[in-house]
């Protein structure tokens, strides 16, 4: 009975969405009354499986960002289900907020303004642990922990965010993310502002940390050649829609919608 119990629970998907909906109010007129309504993201569903890495891949402005936004509650979905390990979210309840700020965490593109400057790594790593219930000390100690993880030294405790290097930084912001054990990451183009050799070091890094912990990822990046390498499935959007999807292999080789072979066709390539 008891591996029956387990086996169910391991077939519950980290993430499912089914059928969301961001619009965005246009105003006009001398009032700025809403006159119309702009839909980033239209009727988009996906699964995301407990440790596997979703990639969702289109041009600038597809709705990308805006999509992930919406799962952390940074932006308001209008219609659409939402389920975080099998349980429904809603932002409008206090217990779904808890849950999905316990289990979910993003990283963003911008590793330097997604740090305070005026806080020591110290303050930094240990105050989203601390406003849980744990000691400073035990915070402390855990951020030492996470800080080998990514490969920082630990007396970096005492330092400001502008005293690393662009690739260090983006390993804090991993760290800090982790700091909560997360069972989720959104990764919003965290190698897009990095140089090639720091963005393979991050990538191997946290390709480790989900075989290491069984996190899910879901990855968004313009970059086909680390989505082919990162992958296990890949998501292209279209003017907020999702025109293709399946196993990173397939679709990045051998693309049925015509955007996507489009989208394909435009990275650059080295040819005699």
């Amino acid at each position: 009975m008891a591996e029956t119990v387990q086996e169910a629970v391991k077939v519950v998907p980290a993430l499912e969405v089914e059928n969301l909906k961001v619009r965005f109010p246009v105003r006009g007129g001398v009032l700025g009354k809403i006159q119309n309504y702009f839909t980033a993201v239209d009727d988009v569903s996906f699964t995301l499986p407990q440790g596997k890495i979703l990639s969702i891949v289109g041009e600038s402005g597809c709705g990308k960002s805006t999509l992930v936004k919406s799962l952390v509650g940074l932006v308001q979905a209008d219609f659409g289900c939402y389920k975080l390990l099998g349980e429904k979210i809603d932002f409008k309840e206090g217990a779904s907020v808890r849950k999905v700020r316990n289990l979910v965490q993003m990283i963003f593109q911008d590793p330097f303004s997604s740090l305070n400057p005026r806080q020591t790594l110290a303050e930094i790593l240990t105050a989203p642990v601390v406003a849980r219930g744990v000691s400073f000390d035990e915070a402390r100690e855990r951020a030492l922990g996470m800080l080998d993880r990514v490969s920082i030294p630990g007396g970096a405790l005492e330092k400001f965010p502008h005293e690393f290097s662009g690739g260090q930084r983006q390993r804090l912001c991993i760290a800090r993310s982790l700091m909560v054990e997360p069972k989720v990451l959104l990764c919003d183009e965290v190698t897009s502002a990095l140089d090639v050799s720091v963005q393979a070091q991050i990538l191997h890094l946290l390709d480790d940390l989900r075989n290491e912990m069984g996190i899910s990822l879901l990855f968004i990046s313009h970059d086909m050649q680390v989505v082919r390498a990162l992958s296990d499935e890949v998501l292209v959007m279209y003017f907020g829609k999702v025109v293709e999807r399946g196993e990173a292999d397939r679709v990045l080789v051998n693309p049925r919608h015509e955007y996507t072979q489009k989208l394909l066709a435009s990275v650059p390539t080295i040819r005699r």
